[in-house]
């Protein structure tokens, strides 16, 4: 470690005595500023407290998918917790699937002092491994879990014989 980033370290560490210090090091994003060595920038001291509707981290996507893919059959599973089902809409275009929808928070008259739970309008497209049909498409709700999935087309065509 040369001795600007010793610096630094000491400065952050001074700026820190409270309670957070601990917490701001282990904090993967503050963390990765000293390893990348870029600029500090101090936490403030209620960096835990987050907006409903933030999340912690900017890659993560809403709602979590899982795709799977058989032979015959192509499934697509989206997690949705705590949405309501008429608060979802499903479409299709082409092999694009699109789900979009609303969260809505359980107590929106409690003040939120910490959250990572998603809450807000949503919009996420998945593509598809095939063109399908809307009406060869089956859709589920159950226990938060949208299933989505339909059976492939697949075509056994004449054999010819080769002489």
């Amino acid at each position: 470690m040369d001795m600007e980033k010793l610096k630094q370290w000491l400065e952050m560490a001074k700026n820190m005595q409270g309670g957070d210090f601990w917490n701001n090091i282990f904090d993967q994003e503050f963390a990765q500023q000293f390893m990348n060595e870029t600029p500090f920038k101090t936490p403030n001291a209620h960096s835990n407290r987050q907006q409903p509707g933030t999340d912690l981290k900017s890659e993560r996507t809403f709602p979590a998918i899982d795709l799977m893919e058989g032979e015959e059959e192509v499934m697509v599973v989206i997690e949705l917790p705590g949405v309501l089902k008429e608060n979802i809409e499903l479409g299709l275009n082409g092999n694009i699937l699109t789900v979009k929808g609303r969260a809505l928070p359980i107590h929106p008259h409690l003040k939120y002092t910490y959250s990572e739970r998603f809450y807000g309008e949503f919009n996420r497209q998945i593509t598809l491994p095939d063109t399908v049909n809307p009406q060869d498409i089956s859709a589920k709700f159950w226990n938060g879990l949208l299933i989505v999935s339909y059976q492939r087309f697949v075509q056994k065509g004449e054999i010819i014989p080769i002489e």
